[in-house]
């Protein structure tokens, strides 16, 4: 019975002092203004902002920029040019290593895209610097180096400027890989 008591007693304080708090601080207060609009218009301009963006990407916004960039890499919007093409007489073939040590041989022709056709005798003379170039670049690739478009496109790029390097100040337009083979020696 003291213990009903006592529990009464803490339970009559309890509420006392729960019903003291919201005396003084005068119950639970409203949201202010500027809460309220931050809670409903910052979800509104985030979802804004997506719709903008997301309705840019998919209808192509940007062209400018692309079509700028492309002029400035040397790359002119408008009809492609038709180029002269050299043709390597004898395939590019080298030896390359699989992941596995085990050798394979890479064989590709070659052709190159040039301005001029003027230019070929230029190209007949530096051959041996433009081969040179690239065996050391070839021999250093791995079949997973070749492999898919992006392998080929890397593979194509690097083969550029090294014949750029080999025949300065002419200038090769592009390179063509016509074939490409890899095989167990």
């Amino acid at each position: 019975m003291a213990e009903d008591d006592v529990q009464e007693g803490e339970a009559e304080a309890v509420t006392e002092e729960g019903a003291e708090g919201e005396g003084e601080e005068g119950g639970k207060k409203k949201p202010s203004i500027v809460k309220l609009g931050l809670l409903i218009g910052l979800p509104v301009l985030i979802l804004l902002l997506a719709g903008v963006g997301g309705a840019l990407f998919f209808m192509g916004g940007g062209d400018e920029d692309e079509a700028h960039l492309a002029e400035e890499d040397g790359e002119h919007a408008g009809p492609a040019r038709d180029y002269a093409t050299y043709r390597f007489s004898d395939p590019v073939i080298v030896q390359v290593r699989a992941a596995n040590g085990a050798p394979l041989l890479l064989s590709m022709n070659i052709e190159l895209e040039i301005a001029d056709p003027a230019m070929a005798p230029v190209l007949d003379e530096r051959m041996g610097r433009v081969l040179d170039g690239y065996a050391a670049f070839l021999r250093e690739l791995t079949p997973d180096d070749l492999a898919g478009s992006a392998g080929l496109h890397r593979v194509r790029m690097e083969l550029l400027r090294r014949t750029n390097i080999a025949i300065a100040p002419q200038r090769v337009e592009g390179v063509l890989i016509t074939q490409m083979l890899v095989t167990q020696s």
